[in-house]
């Protein structure tokens, strides 16, 4: 069966220290008025989504019915989100997602607002240009997706399966530091094998661990911010 997979990749180096996030609605860091919104829960529907890439193509998570979505929150300069790109490990995640008898569609989701939104576009997709693939970066500049989500941290993942329920969040893996490398075993991949298996997803929570997600301060954020469109490469990746 055709899989399909939306990737983003970062290229850098690992100088950070560990941020480790409370699961959402438990302890969270966020103001007030974000604490008091319905954010995603475990085993009940992924709340809905429409955001437009770095092309200024819409996606939703609608279009993706019958598929299972994996969601990352990543940043390009956080280390932690580049680490995982540069060293290989989500290439890897992606091929192996490749060879198992489920459509898998993955996305990146950047909310991060802490530079003029021109600027985020730009310098993510440079990341994805400079290594030859091109991949939706899905822009969530106000916050909105990632605060209805309860994301932390870059890395902070979420497994949708074929229903469009939330079956799991937290962690990539066990392995913060990226001292496994390419080798690393992820939730995602256990996750969706799981599903795959027709398995109860177990454990469907690990704490979230890598750079805050740096999300828009009251006045700091501007959505009128002009961008250039950056060039269009070729979207949806197909294994």
């Amino acid at each position: 069966m055709k899989n399909i997979f939306t990737t983003t990749l970062l290229a850098a180096t690992f100088v950070a220290t560990t941020v480790i996030a409370q699961p959402a609605g438990i302890g969270g860091n966020s103001p007030k008025k974000d604490r008091d919104k319905v954010v995603a829960k475990v085993g009940e529907a992924a709340p809905a989504f429409s955001l437009v890439d770095q092309w200024e193509t819409t996606h939703t998570l609608k279009e993706y019915e019958g598929k299972v979505v994996v969601l990352e929150w990543f940043d390009d300069t956080c280390p932690y989100s580049k680490r995982i790109w540069n060293s290989g490990l989500i290439p890897n995640v992606i091929e192996r997602f490749g060879k198992m008898d489920v459509d898998v569609v993955y996305l990146a989701v950047n909310s991060a607002a802490n530079r003029p939104q021109e600027e985020i576009v730009e310098t993510g997709t440079k990341f994805f240009e400079d290594i030859e693939v091109g991949t939706p970066m899905l822009i969530d500049y106000d916050g909105e997706v990632g605060h209805t989500y309860g994301a932390k941290t870059t890395p902070h993942v979420f497994v949708i399966d074929v229903e469009g329920v939330l079956v799991y969040q937290g962690a990539l893996s066990n392995d913060p530091r990226g001292k496994e490398g390419v080798d690393t075993e992820t939730h995602i991949v256990r996750v969706v094998t799981q599903l795959q298996n027709g398995e109860e997803v177990k454990p469907n929570y690990v704490k979230p661990w890598g750079c805050g997600v740096k999300y828009a301060k009251g006045g700091e954020k501007d959505k009128k911010q002009g961008r250039r469109k950056p060039r269009r490469g070729p979207g949806v990746m197909g294994l």
